[in-house]
């Protein structure tokens, strides 16, 4: 019998389970790429149904921009099937053409393409609907007031259903709304709107205005989403410790943004500014996967940097918070022309894993957050499939995890 949303969020129900998931545009579809091989084995260990989804097994599945699409239809029942095929869809017709620079005069894409999209699944169920199998915690950023937002589906949540006055209810905003919210990255698409408060006669008195969650800290949501388990305002109230509290934690596909010094000092302030913004994106993931590590004890730990490395055995809580697993890949580039004479460059790890050359350009285009191109995302897929193959096998996610009803079966 499928778990109910009170087994997925009660504290008295056992061990919990976590997916966090990163913005990256249409590289969504490497985590989805990442994420099949997951659903396959945990597909397996619940006797191989085909009935199976992601959402029968975690408590709690959240997300930044795409992330948060994603988090949404795996919460309410889609298989990664079902939305790697939304994204082959939604990948050309919202990024197939540009609408406006994306720096000065106007937004890149148009929001309403996306809503389209997305319109076929989300349709115009709330954050209350009964639809959401398992707890959902999209991210977002309220930029007229500076607030960094994390809306959940949990009923005991502060203003899932408030008894203030003219508060609109959390459990009442439409899923498609918040999504949207979520994944407004500046330059690419305008913010997002939505009715705050309201007067005694149901009129809107108070608007807010949304952009990407990456703008805050969260593109990254792990910690975020560590803090909603532990933090008790947050009501969730579950426990800390390696064998109660579990986090699988997902990246869009992984390069340091870098920039020719002299080319940044002749670019336009608005240029300068979008390179600054994105430099803060990929600094804030990298340090979000630095603390989650360090409150924990991967089996596979992510490399940081040149100075501290992978973390491995470093946790600095002595004993772990959580058990705690990044999946990610590096999507490393190679040079674009050679000098005459020069030695071919060796593969790169993410050629040998997929066990072919790429083209340079090919390299390069596959960090592009806005690049819907078929052979692109046909790529994305398939390196991600690669890369989720690294991470996940009979010992991942760890069977203390498994359900109860598996060992039954």
């Amino acid at each position: 019998m499928p778990r109910t949303l009170f087994d997925h969020l009660s504290p008295d129900t056992g061990p919990k389970r976590m997916l966090a998931l990163d913005g990256g545009g249409v590289k969504g579809v490497l985590t989805l790429g990442m994420l099949k091989p997951l659903e396959d084995e945990l597909r397996a260990r619940a006797g191989g149904g085909a009935e199976f989804r992601l959402c029968d097994y975690y408590d709690l599945i959240g997300g930044t921009s795409t992330g948060a699409i994603i988090a949404t239809g795996l919460a309410l029942g889609l298989s990664v099937d079902e939305l790697i095929e939304l994204y082959m869809r939604l990948g050309p017709e919202v990024f197939g053409r540009t609408g406006g620079d994306g720096v000065f005069l106007q937004s890149r894409f148009e929001s309403k393409k996306l809503r389209r999209a997305l319109a076929s699944v989300l349709t115009t169920k709330t954050l209350g609907s009964e639809d959401l199998k398992t707890g959902l915690a999209i991210h977002a950023k309220r930029i007229d007031t500076g607030s960094a937002w994390v809306v959940t589906n949990h009923p005991l949540g502060a203003f899932y259903d408030p008894n203030l006055p003219g508060i609109y209810p959390n459990k009442r905003y439409r899923l498609i709304d918040l999504v949207l919210a979520s994944a407004a990255a500046p330059t690419f698409f305008d913010e997002i709107v939505i009715d705050i408060e309201f007067d005694e006669k149901r009129r809107p008195v108070q608007k807010g205005y949304f952009v990407d969650g990456a703008v805050s800290a969260n593109n990254n949501p792990s910690m975020q989403m560590l803090m909603l388990a532990l933090e008790p305002s947050y009501r969730f109230g579950w426990r800390s410790g390696a064998d109660a509290l579990m986090m699988t934690s997902f990246g869009t596909g992984s390069r340091r943004p870098q920039v020719d010094g002299r080319a940044f000092q002749g670019l336009p302030p608005g240029l300068r500014g979008v390179h600054a913004l994105r430099a803060m994106v990929y600094d804030t993931q990298v340090q979000g996967v630095m603390m989650m590590q360090a409150l924990s004890a991967p089996r596979k730990p992510w490399r940081i940097n040149s100075e501290i490395n992978d973390m491995g055995g470093r946790c600095i809580t002595g004993a772990p918070v959580l058990d705690y697993q990044r999946i990610d890949v590096m999507l490393e580039t190679k040079p674009k022309a050679l000098r005459r004479g020069d030695p071919a460059p060796p593969m790169t790890a993410l050629e040998r894993m997929i066990g072919r050359e790429l083209e340079a350009e090919t390299l390069l285009a596959l960090d592009l957050m806005d690049n819907g191109k078929k052979e692109n995302l046909e790529l994305l897929l398939e390196v991600g499939l690669a890369a989720g193959r690294g991470y996940i096998d009979a010992t991942y996610p760890d069977p203390k995890f498994d359900l109860p009803e598996w060992s039954r079966g």
